[in-house]
């Protein structure tokens, strides 16, 4: 390869870089926009910079949507559309996602009620950090039948092995 054609290449993945640093900055400048929203209660705003954030993925703003439609903030009461929200957050290891889905299925909440999955969600967020999560997941634990637990067990391995994968 030319000298010629190695600057250009070094100078295209100096400018690529130099963009994703932008994109990854904007977007975490707009979640903290949403968030200082919300901390103060304006709601709708929060929504219009978290909405198009978590419509592209970013976890802390999926938490965000998936909380406001679990409280009714800004938007009406929608565990459904709660639960779609914090799952995908879930999915991409976010631990206050993963402690609100498995809430929301022990108790039964825009989900179908599974303790199974309540421990699972409550013990992936425990391990992320979020000791909150202890009190569901040893809630979850008690309620479960020994057959329930080793499916429990199971499934925070599987759970474990599809966030390692993404």
């Amino acid at each position: 390869m030319s000298t010629r054609r190695i600057r250009i290449a070094a100078v295209a993945c100096l400018a690529a870089s130099i963009v994703v640093s932008d994109l990854l900055a904007t977007e975490d400048e707009e979640f903290r926009q949403g968030l200082s929203a919300f901390n103060v209660g304006d709601f709708a705003t929060a929504m219009e910079f978290w909405r198009p954030l978590a419509e592209r993925g970013e976890p802390r703003s999926e938490a965000g949507l998936g909380f406001m439609y679990h409280r009714g903030l800004g938007v009406a009461v929608d565990d459904r559309e709660a639960a779609a929200w914090l799952r995908r957050a879930a999915e991409q290891g976010q631990a206050e996602g993963q402690l609100m889905l498995g809430m929301l299925f022990y108790y039964g909440r825009g989900v179908v009620q599974s303790y199974v999955r309540a421990y699972a969600w409550c013990e992936l967020a425990e391990s992320g950090g979020n000791s909150d999560a202890t009190l569901c997941r040893d809630a979850a634990l008690e309620s479960m039948s020994e057959l329930d637990r080793e499916q429990a067990f199971r499934l925070v391995i599987e759970l474990r092995e599809q966030q390692k994968r993404r």
